[in-house]
């Protein structure tokens, strides 16, 4: 079995996130935190539109991997101040961005804070 890296691809440039954000380990990919960002680096308002960005950084993650939705067997969901609205709300925009018959294993963290005052980070695991 061996390890590689899989580059950052371009994204919203934040000082401080790590250039590799993916690790394979065989048929292993693990996706590191993932945050989203808006395009000038600051961090959104609505949580909605934080939990959008931050799917969409993990997808752009999977798709670099040569992974999909459908791949996933492990996600780690880090909310800040999580509460039962926002829960509700994260429930919500999930399932509407991340549609699949079998969803992966995961778990919501409530954490006191993330990364530049982020609200939401993604971490997971895909089977490729």
């Amino acid at each position: 079995m061996s390890n590689s890296r899989i580059s950052r691809i371009p994204a919203p440039v934040v000082p401080g996130i790590s250039d590799s954000t993916r690790v394979s380990a065989g048929d292993l990919v693990f996706i590191s935190g993932q945050v989203g960002f808006e395009e000038d680096g600051s961090v959104p308002e609505d949580f909605e539109r934080a939990i959008e960005l931050t799917y969409a950084e993990l997808e752009r993650a999977l798709t670099a991997a040569g992974a999909t939705w459908e791949d996933l067997v492990r996600v780690n969901v880090y909310i800040t101040e999580l509460d039962q609205e926002k829960l509700a709300i994260w429930r919500t925009t999930r399932n509407r961005i991340v549609q699949v018959e079998e969803p992966p294993a995961s778990t919501v963290i409530g954490v006191h804070s993330l990364y530049n005052g982020a609200t939401i980070e993604i971490d997971a695991i895909a089977a490729v």
